[in-house]
C-alpha cells in the first residue's frame, strides 16, 4: 500500500505539471516559446520521476517512462527524454545491475518514439490511445523480463507489476487529457471560422443585393443605346466593352455570394479528371508568365455529382494561388488516384510554401498570404465547395518546400 500511495502521489504531481505546462503552450502558441515550455516541463516531469523514486528489493521504482512517452509521441522528444532520463538516474542514484539490465530497453524505445512518432500523428485519436497504451504495456513486461533475467528478487518483481499498471493508467489518463485539450482548441477554431464566414456571408448578400440594383439599371440603358441606328461604330465598341465588364462585374458578384454557401446550382454527372484537363489548358498562358512548368498525370475516367461549374471555380481559384506561390518560376503538378470509393486529386507545387499558422487560417475571409493584393475569399469559396460536394481537403506546406493540396472527392458508379 505504501508504494501505491508513493506512486499515486507522484502521478499527481506530473499530472499537474504537464497540464500547466499544456495550457502555457496554448496560451502562446503563436511565439517560439511553446517548444521550450515543452521541454521544459517534461524534463522536469522526468526528474521528479526520478527524485520521489523508491527502492524496495533493490529494484528501483519509478513513472519516468510516462513523461517519456508522452513527449515522444506528441511532442517528440522521445531520444532527448531518454537519454536525459539515464542520466540522471546513473550520476543520481548509481550505474548498479538494475541500470545496466534496462538500458538497452530504453535505448530502443528512443529509437521507437523517433521513428514512430510521425506514423502515430496520423491515426485517429483512440487509435492513438491504444498506441501509447500498448507501448507502455509490452515496455514493462520487457523491463521485468530483464529483471528477471538478471536475477533480481520475486518480491521487487511484484512492486515492478504493480508499477506497470500505475504507469499504464498515468499515461491513459494524461493522452485523454492531451486528446481532449486538442479536440477542444480544435473544436473552438472551427466555431471562429463557421461565425466569420456567416458573417461574411450576411454581409455579401446585402452588398451584393444593393450593387446589383445600379448595375441592372446601366446594363438595361446601355442596351437600348445601341439599339440608336445612327450611333457611330467606335462608340458602340466602346458600349461593348462596358457590357463586357457589366457582365464580369455580375459573375464577380454571384461568385461573391457563394462566399458563405455556395448552392449547386446543377447536379449532374461528370468526370473531374476531363474538367481538370480544360483547367489545366485555361492556366497554360498564366502558367507561361510565370515560367511555371504544368504536369498532370490521367488516369481511368471517373465519375462524380455536382455542378461541374463550381468544380472548375473550385480548382481554379487553388490552382492559380498555387502559380502565384512561384513568382521565379517552378512545377505545378496534378496526381490523381482513383480508389474503391474516392478519387484523390493531389496538387502539388515547388512554391515558397507556408507555416503551420497559416495553413491553419486558409480559408479564413480576408486572410491571405499575398498580403495586401490577396482577400482570401477564393480558397474560402473553394473549401465551401468541397465540402458541398461532400469532399475533403489536407494541406501540408513548409516554408522554402512547396505545398502540396489533397482533396477526396466520393465517387459515383459508371
Amino acid at each position: 500500500m505504501e508504494l501505491v500511495r508513493d506512486l499515486s502521489f507522484n502521478l499527481t504531481i506530473i499530472m499537474l505539471l504537464l497540464f500547466i505546462f499544456n495550457l502555457w503552450v496554448e496560451r502562446y502558441y503563436k511565439n517560439s516559446l511553446p517548444k521550450v515550455l515543452s521541454i521544459i516541463g517534461l524534463l522536469l516531469s522526468v526528474m521528479i520521476c526520478l527524485i520521489f523514486s523508491t527502492r524496495h528489493y533493490g529494484v528501483m521504482v519509478d513513472l519516468r517512462q510516462i513523461p517519456i512517452l508522452i513527449g515522444g509521441f506528441y511532442f517528440g522528444f522521445g531520444p532527448l527524454l531518454t537519454f536525459f532520463s539515464l542520466l540522471f538516474r546513473g550520476v543520481f542514484f548509481g550505474f548498479d545491475s538494475a541500470f545496466w539490465s534496462v538500458l538497452p530497453l530504453y535505448i530502443l524505445l528512443a529509437i521507437y518514439l523517433k521513428y514512430a512518432r510521425p506514423w502515430f500523428l496520423k491515426q485517429n485519436a483512440k487509435k492513438r490511445l491504444c498506441v501509447v497504451l500498448t507501448t507502455a504495456v509490452i515496455m514493462n513486461l520487457l523491463i521485468y523480463i530483464g529483471l528477471l533475467i538478471t536475477g533480481h528478487s520475486a518480491k521487487g518483481l511484484k512492486d515492478v507489476a504493480i508499477t506497470t499498471v500505475i504507469v499504464c493508467i498515468g499515461t491513459c489518463m494524461i493522452s485523454y487529457l492531451i486528446e481532449e485539450m486538442k479536440q477542444n482548441k480544435f473544436l473552438t477554431e472551427q466555431m471562429v471560422k463557421s461565425q466569420k464566414i456567416e458573417l461574411v456571408s450576411h454581409m455579401s448578400a446585402a452588398i451584393s443585393h444593393e450593387v446589383r440594383n445600379p448595375l441592372t439599371a446601366v446594363n438595361g440603358f446601355l442596351q437600348l443605346a445601341l439599339e440608336d441606328l445612327k450611333m457611330e461604330d467606335t462608340t458602340r465598341g466602346y458600349i461593348h466593352i462596358a457590357l463586357t465588364e457589366l457582365h464580369a462585374a455580375e459573375q464577380v458578384i454571384k461568385d461573391y455570394l457563394t462566399v458563405g454557401q455556395p448552392s449547386l446550382q446543377t447536379i449532374e454527372r461528370y468526370d473531374p479528371i476531363e474538367e481538370l484537363g480544360k483547367i489545366m489548358k485555361s492556366l497554360q498562358p498564366m502558367a507561361n508568365m510565370n515560367s511555371v512548368e504544368l504536369n498532370f498525370e490521367i488516369i481511368h475516367p471517373c465519375f462524380i455529382l455536382g455542378d461541374r461549374n463550381r468544380f472548375r471555380q473550385c480548382f481554379l481559384n487553388i490552382l492559380k494561388n498555387c502559380i502565384e506561390a512561384m513568382p521565379h518560376g517552378g512545377r505545378l503538378c496534378i496526381e490523381t488516384e482513383l480508389l474503391t470509393n474516392e478519387v484523390k486529386i493531389k496538387i502539388t507545387d515547388s512554391g515558397i510554401g507556408m507555416t503551420r499558422e497559416q495553413i491553419n487560417r486558409l480559408g479564413e475571409p480576408y486572410f491571405s498570404t499575398k498580403g495586401k493584393k490577396g482577400t482570401g475569399l477564393g480558397l474560402m469559396v473553394s473549401f465551401s465547395i468541397i465540402r458541398e460536394l461532400k469532399g475533403t481537403i489536407k494541406i501540408k506546406s513548409a516554408v522554402g518546400e512547396g505545398s502540396v493540396f489533397v482533396v477526396s472527392l466520393p465517387v459515383v458508379n459508371k
